[in-house]
């Protein structure tokens, strides 16, 4: 199915209706949005409502096809991973990891995600630094959860706690208040 001017059409990233107003080249339209607005989108952008109230999506399988093509997954973290957390304390001369996992500093619109997508943001990051330190052969981590109502933190250690080759302990209060932990990994 392909659209034709007059198709009434949702976006599929805003909540606006419209219809089409025009077809255009490589794959693209001209909806007037419920708003009173014209907007350029790709077909890819668009849900197809029929006559019967019935949802259609369209997709520009060549599109698609190139996306699957470019997209490698990612077999190992790359050796340069940790090195944007690499930072020397005021307290200490020794060179530390310190990742901060605030959600403000993992993504960009952190207001958008439910509390479990949160956690489970928060706590994928977590685990692929401890990987790349257990790669890279790194000793010493220290995880920035914040205070909060202490559920990041629990988690965290919960899950550092599976590990025979590693402890924790809190960080340095007068670095980082108490909400750090501070992680050894023993070689």
């Amino acid at each position: 199915m392909s659209l034709v001017v007059g198709n009434k059409v949702k976006f599929l990233n805003e909540n606006l209706e419209g219809i089409v107003k025009s077809v255009l080249q490589n794959g693209k339209v001209t909806v007037e949005a419920n708003n009173g607005f014209d907007y350029e989108l790709s077909v890819n952008e668009l849900i197809v409502i029929n006559q019967d109230n019935t949802h259609s999506y369209l997709l520009d399988e060549k599109q698609v096809k190139d996306r699957i093509k470019l997209f490698k997954p990612e077999k190992n973290v790359s050796e340069g991973f940790l090195g944007k957390y690499t930072t020397t304390t005021k307290y200490q001369f020794e060179k530390i990891i310190e990742i901060d996992l605030h959600l403000e500093e993992l993504v960009e619109f952190p207001m958008r995600l439910d509390d479990w997508q949160r956690l489970h943001t928060q706590m994928g990051h977590a685990k692929k630094c401890l990987n790349a330190a257990f790669n890279q052969k790194i000793r010493k981590l220290v995880f920035i959860h914040g205070v909060g109502t202490g559920v990041l933190k629990t988690e965290l250690r919960n899950y550092l706690a599976e590990f025979e080759n590693l402890s924790f302990k809190d960080a340095d209060y007068r670095e980082y208040g108490s909400g750090a932990t501070e992680v050894f990994i023993k070689q």
